[in-house]
């Protein structure tokens, strides 16, 4: 029967073209294909186009203007003594004026070079920004990994757990015939069972879950997914492997350098205030036209202009005070996200070496159980000990298996935390 349902199993497989994925190959895709990551690279896009806008401030502001028109009757009207009469007179009854001025800033306050600064400094965040996400990213996909990873690892326990309650029943349905029991111990072992298979159902349901939402992250166009089953769980590498070194390790951290871009965009900022109440000097060409009833007028003339905003020093003062308040706020937040980094780096270390540990202590807890087990069936078969104490032992390694597999996983995910923080 298993022989059938193995080979059943592997028609339905190959006929639905099922892939495995490792984790690499769907942290890979999750980057490829994952919209958050898709509008981060975007906004990245947007910050070049407003870099690239910002730059047009150097060049020459040119506009252009045409008017043209006619009247139902002269515009100019009047009239003049001819003799003893009078002659009336018109004149500007249509035409057309149009002019081209252009205008070159020399000088705004710095507003330009310093507006172009925090257009370059907008793409340096946005960039880091997306380098946050894919790796937020390439670390949610490795907790959906693992927690699969884990689920499926317990399914398998819960079939071999089945395998012996199936045993268990047989040989308490023995002592029922043969009258070394009743029957309610038989239901005893069947209501364990049924335990046993609606536990399963949650975890598959929980696998189908995670399987979705790994799928979704991914990008694979699937809605369940096979994963590779990695050897990784079963030997962990040691923590001392992944060591970094902290400080190191918070001045890479990009949540550190947004910190230290907000810090240097708020001194733009004071520049930018300060440029609003100092002259701006600019020079200009303008070309003429005009025909009036037939008559042609071509001038052109150069001019500058100085101006300087007497009446804004009342408030600019204050504005520039403001910018320089929220520049402290920012120096005062870069040294706040130092501190906490590395307080989140400790962290992160703190638990990576306490999931490692927990390993130890479940195997050592499945091997004390298993043996339980081994005993409790053997004494169970000579008739030496009780159907109760059988079942707890079936319990107790139960949950052993389960708080291995989940020590294992958790670790895994600890580990991918750790390198996401460092």
């Amino acid at each position: 029967m298993k022989k059938t349902l193995f080979i059943l199993s592997m028609v339905v497989s190959c006929g639905l073209n099922a892939q495995e994925y490792t984790l690499q190959q769907l942290q890979e895709m999750a980057v490829q294909n994952n919209r958050v990551l898709k509008n981060a690279r975007l906004d990245v896009e947007a910050a070049k186009e407003d870099k690239a806008k910002a730059r047009t401030n150097y060049f020459p502001k040119v506009s252009g203007t045409a008017v043209g028109f006619r009247g139902f009757d002269d515009l100019v009207q009047g009239s003049m003594p001819a003799g003893e009469a009078v002659m009336p007179i018109g004149m500007v009854k249509k035409g057309f004026v149009g002019s081209v001025m252009a205008v070159q800033p020399l000088f705004q306050g710095g507003q330009i070079i310093n507006g172009n600064k925090l257009a370059d400094l907008q793409e340096e965040v946005k960039r880091l920004q997306l380098q946050m996400t894919e790796k937020d990213t390439e670390l949610q996909v490795a907790q959906y990994y693992w927690q699969l990873v884990s689920l499926q690892a317990n399914v398998a326990t819960l079939d071999s757990v089945k395998v012996q309650l199936d045993e268990v029943h047989r040989l308490t349905q023995q002592y029922v015939d043969a009258g070394m029991t009743t029957h309610n111990d038989l239901l005893r072992v069947e209501l364990k069972q049924q335990e046993v298979a609606s536990r399963r159902l949650e975890l598959e349901n929980g696998i189908s879950i995670v399987k979705l939402l790994l799928a979704q992250l991914a990008g694979t166009g699937e809605g369940d997914i096979s994963i590779v089953s990695p050897a990784s769980l079963l030997s962990p590498s040691l923590p001392a492997t992944l060591l970094k070194d902290k400080e190191t390790a918070v001045q890479n951290r990009e949540e550190l350098a947004l910190a230290q871009k907000n810090e240097e965009a708020q001194r733009l900022n004071v520049r930018m205030e300060r440029g609003k109440l100092l002259p701006s000097l600019a020079v200009g060409v303008n070309g003429h036209y005009q025909t009036i009833d037939s008559n042609d007028h071509t001038n052109g003339l150069v001019f500058a202009t100085l101006s300087v905003p007497i009446s804004d020093w009342w408030g600019g003062s204050h504005a520039i005070k403001k910018a320089k308040l929220q520049r402290m706020q920012a120096e005062n937040d870069r040294m706040e996200a130092r501190e906490k980094l590395a307080i989140d780096i400790q962290s992160a270390w703190n638990n990576l070496n306490e999931a490692y540990q927990q390993i130890d202590i479940a195997k050592a807890s499945v091997a004390s159980a298993q043996e339980n087990l081994r005993m409790h069936r053997i004494f169970y078969s000579a008739g030496t000990t009780t159907l109760t104490d059988l079942l707890d032992a079936v319990t107790l390694y139960t949950q052993a298996q389960s708080q291995l597999v989940t020590a294992q996983a958790t670790y895994q995910i600890r580990v991918a935390e750790y390198r996401r923080k460092c």
